[in-house]
């Protein structure tokens, strides 16, 4: 009997065992993954943002993984920023995860590692992030498969900061810009005010058509060439097309560029801007809008600072400047009249991004502590540290609330920016452009040279990235 019930007790006992196992390996799908205590080192390098801005989300994800260190580089020069950052990948080194401007991902493409699946994807991205990001940051890989390479904190966007004391001064029936360029052309003429001195002005109505002395000047004709319809590159990115005529007989480029150059033109009623203004200042139209000599600037929400900054040294040397409560900001001019016209507005949007390298030794928990950054909380966190617009979509009409801020976050939905395979030589190239065609090159001639330069260093085959605009992405959730 007592053999027959040791039996009985083991056999029960296993037949509890297996039965016990068997429940914990289903709940096993319903728990969390093991917590992973593998000590782990990223390192991040940026540009301009201090690192106190990103202490507290630092530690607030160190709450939640605590094996985790990471070790924040700020940068201020951007092309010793570049040079670091491409001889360090070459050598197999470098930090895990670095920003770049939106521009640099497509010719950086290959130096990154893809957004692992447990992250997101490319659906999700577009449906939580601007289009401007999801056109610059979704990339197909080797096999031609949509990868996500980047994610930004931001999208800054540009527009105008004018002076509120000139405008109702001179046009008091408004008291800020026209919403076109049309109108803005009238509101230069009007806000201009003539010297003694010949080919100079005690107030000019606006800072533009040159590029030595504008601080974005470029930006303001690439939005230009935007919103006149320019397409900058064949189907396959293997040819520049942005000098071409199009199947209309029109070209874009040309008209932009003549509008650009027109505000510099003493044959214009609206001429306002040349070379020599500003010339006794170190920031250019920045400093000129802040002495009050100029009624408008363009800029993004980060020039802010700028200004601000430049008040301050303006007043040490003793110069008369602009009222804090005079500086106000306005959306980007449109070709058309953007309260009646059915066309898309557009303007120019500039942002860095980050991007996880491709040495990382751990490439998915980089991926993570970037997802982690661009939550809406962190998103948030950010904002009210920079004052740089939000990236995500549903950030968009808190911030829109802003009375300054708010305008370069309310064009962040239709901003656009386009792919440079080299960034600072196409920057060169244009700018000398427009400096030959103030010294009478023909617009045509000049954008021909140009075009040819930047298709010889387009990568031979081409670079296929496939963009529907009209592509409306479903709403899922970005850890799908």
């Amino acid at each position: 009997m007592f053999n027959s019930k040791k039996t009985f007790f083991t056999i029960t006992l296993v037949s509890i065992l297996l039965f016990s196992t068997s429940c914990s390996l289903l709940r096993k799908k319903e728990l969390p993954p093991p917590v992973d205590n593998t000590e782990k080192s990223l390192v991040i390098y940026n540009m301009y943002d201090a690192e106190d801005v990103f202490e507290p989300m630092i530690q607030e994800y160190f709450k939640e993984n605590p094996y985790v260190r990471i070790e924040y580089y700020r940068f201020d020069d951007f092309e010793e920023y570049e040079k670091r950052i491409l001889n360090e990948l070459a050598e197999g080194e470098g930090p895990d995860i670095f920003a770049m401007p939106n521009s640099w991902f497509i010719k950086n493409r290959k130096k990154l590692s893809a957004m692992p699946a447990s992250e997101g994807n490319p659906t999700a991205f577009r449906t939580i992030f601007v289009e401007a990001a999801a056109n610059d940051l979704i990339t197909p890989d080797n096999d031609g498969v949509e990868q996500v390479y980047g994610l930004p904190l931001y999208v800054d966007t540009l527009g105008i900061y004018y002076n509120k004391d000139h405008f109702e001064d001179s046009i008091p029936t408004r008291g800020k810009p026209s919403s076109t360029w049309d109108g803005i052309k009238n509101d230069v003429y009007l806000l201009t005010k003539e010297s003694n001195s010949s080919n100079s002005f005690e107030v000019s109505g606006i800072a533009l058509g040159v590029t030595e002395n504008v601080s974005n000047a470029l930006d303001v004709l690439f939005a230009m060439m935007i919103q006149y319809g320019d397409v900058f590159y064949d189907e396959t990115m293997s040819k520049a097309t942005f000098s071409s005529y199009t199947s209309g007989g029109s070209r874009p480029s040309t008209d932009a560029v003549t509008l650009f150059t027109s505000f510099a033109d003493s044959s214009q009623k609206y001429y306002s801007w040349n070379e020599d203004q500003a010339a006794n200042y170190d920031k250019g139209d920045i400093s000129a809008f802040v002495a009050g000599e100029v009624s408008m600037i363009f800029g993004y929400a980060s020039t802010y600072a700028e200004i601000l900054s430049e008040r301050g040294n303006l007043r040490t040397d003793k110069v008369d400047v602009i009222d804090i409560d005079a500086i106000a900001s306005a959306p980007m001019p449109q070709i058309e009249d953007p309260t009646v016209s059915t066309e898309k507005r557009d303007t120019y949007a500039e942002y860095f991004a980050f991007g996880v390298s491709r040495n990382t030794e751990y490439p998915d928990t980089a991926w993570k502590f970037l997802t982690f950054l661009s939550t809406p909380n962190n998103a948030t966190t950010y904002f009210d540290a920079t004052h740089r617009p939000t990236s995500l979509r549903s950030l968009i009409p808190d911030q829109s609330n802003d009375p300054l801020y708010g305008t370069f976050a309310k064009q962040v939905g239709y901003a656009e920016t386009f792919p440079v395979v080299d960034y600072l030589l196409f920057r060169e190239m244009m700018d000398a452009a427009i400096s030959s065609i103030n010294s009478g090159t023909p617009i045509g001639s000049a954008l021909n040279a140009v075009e040819d330069r930047v298709s010889d260093s387009l990568p031979k085959g081409g670079v296929i990235v496939p963009i529907d605009p009209d592509y409306v992405a479903p709403v899922e959730s970005v850890e799908e």
